[in-house]
């Protein structure tokens, strides 16, 4: 490779030279980005692991101040699915709405169940949005909105298409 090197004329030398230059900044380049990558993957994992040690160490209080809690619910007043959508359409019926209730889904842990629910308006006014939302809110911590939507209806200027997905808690014991 020497000889061959040797043997060019120095325009040549000074291209060959150029090209591996020019490959080697490329290489360089390639892999500087390729460290900064994996540099800040491994800075994001420690502050993940950093976050996980805190709430591990802070374990025996979360657990005490869910149990507080968990004690100040009523069983009474939470709601299982069919009275989530019981509850819906008259706080519905209520504030002079039409609901449509769907897409019933259950997530169950060792101490509650979540019933979560779609509710959906069309051409609803923004007062009776209003009234359903302030009778909503008065349910809470049993009750909550996870998800709100409205668009403006283009066929009946004035009102509003809404969808709400709102969950319910119930105690399991």
């Amino acid at each position: 490779m020497k000889r061959y090197f040797l043997t060019r004329s120095l325009r040549e030398k000074a291209l060959l030279v150029a090209f591996v230059a020019i490959a080697a900044l490329i290489w360089f380049l390639s892999a500087s980005g390729r460290a900064r990558v994996m540099w800040e993957e491994a800075r994001l994992l420690r502050a993940d692991l950093k976050e996980q040690q805190l709430w591990l160490n802070q374990r025996t209080e979360i657990e005490a101040r869910a149990t507080q809690a968990t004690g100040q619910l009523d069983p009474a007043r939470t709601l299982n699915g069919t009275r989530l959508v019981a509850d819906m359409n008259s706080l519905a019926q209520s504030a002079g709405l039409a609901a449509e209730v769907s897409g019933q889904r259950t997530e169950r842990t060792s101490q509650f169940a979540f019933h979560s629910a779609q509710v959906s308006f069309r051409r609803a006014e923004l007062g009776a949005l209003v009234k359903f939302y302030e009778e909503l809110s008065k349910r809470s911590p049993y009750v909550g909105l996870e998800q709100v939507s409205l668009a403006t209806d283009r066929g009946s200027p004035g009102t509003l298409n809404a969808s709400f997905r709102v969950v319910a808690t119930e105690l399991q014991r």
